[in-house]
């Protein structure tokens, strides 16, 4: 029987893998592959193709609850290390017990945006902080399951590099 996630306990964000940054949700990077549309003989119509490994343009927002010390840092025109540590809440149907389960989310962005927020007694400022992402690793218990380094063409999902044909090709 399976383990059925059911919700992130609580996680934590850090810069440079050891400073707290404070309260936030985060709204993590989606990941779009870029795509033309096909058409010609041999095709019935049309039809998007993808390009494995290119992605459009990812995003990572951080929503704080206040303004933080940490949230102007954040503003520094620089590229920024950010860790996202989750623990995930699962519940074993054969066992009926709860387990848990570490999730990290990596990335390294340059801030595009910060939002101060607003200010109204008794209730969440809601600025924010919003980060184009060039690297994104994904570990779920520690095993690594998508690394996206845009910068050294890596696109790896549960370990197979689907650029590395490129790289060799590009000789980079």
């Amino acid at each position: 029987m399976p383990k059925r996630s059911e919700k992130v306990i609580d996680y934590s964000v850090f810069l440079g893998g050891t400073e707290y940054l404070g309260t936030a949700t985060a709204d993590l990077p989606e990941i779009a592959f870029l795509s033309d549309t096909s058409k010609g003989a041999g095709i019935a119509g049309e039809m998007d193709t993808p390009s494995p490994g290119q992605t459009s343009a990812m995003t990572l927002t951080l929503n704080w609850n206040t303004v933080e010390r940490s949230s102007i840092k954040l503003l520094a025109p620089v590229v920024h290390a950010l860790d996202l540590r989750a623990n995930i809440q699962k519940f074993d149907t054969a066992a009926n017990e709860y387990t848990e389960s570490a999730l990290k989310v990596t990335v390294r962005g340059r801030p595009l945006s910060g939002g101060l927020g607003g200010l109204e007694s008794a209730t969440a400022m809601s600025s924010t902080s919003a980060f184009s992402v060039n690297y994104l690793k994904v570990l779920i218990d520690n095993e690594e399951v998508l690394e996206i380094d845009k910068l050294n063409y890596i696109f790896k999902v549960l370990g197979v590099d689907y650029l590395a044909k490129t790289r060799e090709n590009l000789a980079i």
